[in-house]
């Protein structure tokens, strides 16, 4: 999808709303995250989640399911679900699905490695760490609605992240907004734990991104 055609789909009726606000926040703001990581080689047990789950490769097949727009979805949910869509696009990683035993899609997520660093630093625009040998990145988590509130994430993410050891990977990370305590609790019981800090800012459209050690004692 072109710029301009993301442009126009921002400008939908569907996703006006959520498109302004992020425009407003682009002209002045400051964003606080914590970039969490795992340590594959620690021993860790899966959650438990309310339904019955397991994890493979998002197919085409998959992805008018999960991310179909219905009249129950917000305005954020559309904004989120072309973000993911435009994701695909971009053949970024490989993006895993946690199905259901009857194999519906319910949770999407990005697995990418050290050899996607380039990709990554262009398509996001530095908005994460240059990944170290050895480290890869889970991005654009989802859960449509009507499988939230299962403890789906953290199972998901508990076992997309041991698919890294397929890359050579020791170490997964993840960024998670420091107000999303939901996403927090779910990395925590995929045995993610603060690693960076990060701070966003915006100022006329114009971003700035900073990396910081967090206390030694976070670090697992």
């Amino acid at each position: 999808m072109t710029h301009r055609m993301k442009i126009r789909e921002c400008l939908s009726p569907s996703m006006i709303r959520p498109s302004i606000r992020v425009v407003r926040q682009r002209i002045h703001s400051t964003e606080q995250a914590i970039v969490l990581r795992r340590d594959l080689e620690v021993p860790h047990t899966p959650p438990k989640a309310a339904i019955d789950i397991t994890v493979r490769p998002l197919t085409e097949a998959d992805v008018p399911k999960i991310l179909h727009t219905s009249e129950a979805a917000t305005a954020d949910d559309a904004l989120y679900r072309s973000r993911r869509r435009w994701l695909l696009e971009s053949s970024l990683g490989t993006c895993y699905a946690a199905v259901t035993i009857s194999d519906e899609p319910c949770y999407m997520q990005w697995l990418m490695g050290e050899r996607d660093n380039a990709k990554i630093q262009s398509y996001f625009g530095g908005a994460f760490p240059i990944l170290e040998p050895g480290t890869a990145l889970l991005e654009g988590a989802f859960t449509p609605p009507a499988f939230r509130g299962k403890g789906i994430m953290g199972l998901a993410m508990s076992l997309i992240a041991e698919k890294a050891t397929d890359l050579g990977s020791r170490y997964v990370i993840t960024v998670v907004g420091t107000d999303n305590l939901p996403s927090l609790k779910g990395c925590e019981k995929a045995n993610f734990f603060p690693y960076l800090n990060r701070e966003v800012t915006w100022s006329m459209l114009r971003r700035r991104v900073k990396f910081e050690p967090v206390a030694a004692a976070c670090v697992r």
